[in-house]
């Protein structure tokens, strides 16, 4: 009987730390970083406004955008909404757009669920809005910085975590219609 309860003891104390451990992942502000990513040269603004506001309508996202930098590698992000790598074009201007966010439900957590067809809207500092349609989504490694390179074309990247311990991204790709 001494050992079952010694068992128990032990297993409860590994049920703890695991749950902290994991909860230190799940706002773990890293998780959104890609690695190998070459910080892009900053882009020439040409359109005065900011991005402010991004709305899915499709699966209920409406959040708004804060300007986040890569400092030594780290990605800056926020609990409070969508994150715009400021070293990407704005959105509606040619190349690649990076917005991401963390798959939180009050976040970026109904991503998962977009389809190609659907709407993406970001209303800017001006009031002037501009309409995308998602073109394709896919799930990706943390490695693979092939998505968020420059391109000829007028598009936004979205991305958050997803799977097994938030370890992969989904991504959504969206051009200007």
């Amino acid at each position: 009987m001494h050992y079952i309860s010694r068992f128990f003891t032990y297993l409860g104390i590994l049920c703890i730390l695991l749950g902290a451990f994991l909860t230190y992942q799940h706002f773990n502000p890293a998780l959104l970083s890609f690695t190998d990513f070459e910080k892009p040269q900053k882009v020439v603004i040409q359109h005065s406004a900011s991005p402010l506001y991004l709305s899915i309508p499709s699966v209920h996202i409406g959040l708004p955008i804060y300007a986040a930098h890569i400092i030594n590698n780290q990605w800056e992000t926020t609990t409070l909404g969508v994150s715009y790598l400021i070293d990407s074009p704005i959105p509606g201007q040619r190349g690649n757009s990076i917005l991401y966010g963390h798959n939180w439900q009050v976040l970026l957590g109904n991503l998962v669920y977009v389809k190609p067809g659907e709407k993406v809207n970001v209303l800017f500092s001006d009031h002037s809005s501009k309409q995308f349609n998602i073109i394709y989504t896919t799930i990706v490694n943390p490695t693979d910085v092939s998505i968020l390179t420059q391109s000829r074309d007028t598009r936004i990247t979205l991305y958050t975590c997803t799977g097994f311990l938030d370890s992969k991204r989904f991504v959504a790709v969206a051009t200007l219609e």
